[in-house]
């Protein structure tokens, strides 16, 4: 395993921690902005084996293809903004790989993944304990 992924997983759990210490003291203002993280990789065989063992542990998984000719492509930089209900942004970043784990609590969510100017837009409910695997597909 390369020293960014466990520089990044290391990152990932530090903050993860910090969280949940915040989130015991202060419960009653715990905003879902707050409850928020991502891990976002993939390129390479390492990183991608990687985010496929990662990816059980976070309720989101997205997916960026490009549909090509002779075959689709796996794609990086995309932007992704995640809001609530409330259309309130709980999470804006910018994918480094093909995968993007996200960290969200129970919720309904709008997903928009933006590549090379071109905006989709999925709508998703996240429950307790579950997974869902979201593909974003663009044509080349």
């Amino acid at each position: 395993m390369n020293k960014q992924i466990l520089f990044a997983l290391a990152a990932l759990i530090t903050a993860t921690a910090a969280v949940g210490a915040n989130a015991a003291q202060a419960q009653d203002t715990r905003t879902a902005a707050a409850a928020a993280g991502y891990l976002s990789g993939g390129i390479g065989e390492d990183e991608a084996a990687t985010m496929q063992r990662e990816a059980k542990n976070y309720p989101l998984e997205l997916e960026f293809v490009v549909k090509a000719t002779p075959k689709d492509e796996f794609t990086a930089d995309v932007h992704v903004k995640i809001s609530d209900a409330h259309s309130q942004t709980v999470l804006d970043a910018v994918s480094k790989g093909p995968f993007f784990l996200a960290q969200l609590p129970p919720g309904r969510y709008r997903i928009e993944a933006i590549k090379n100017g071109q905006s989709k837009t999925r709508d998703v409910a996240i429950t307790t304990g579950s997974h869902q695997h979201i593909m974003f597909e663009w044509i080349e």
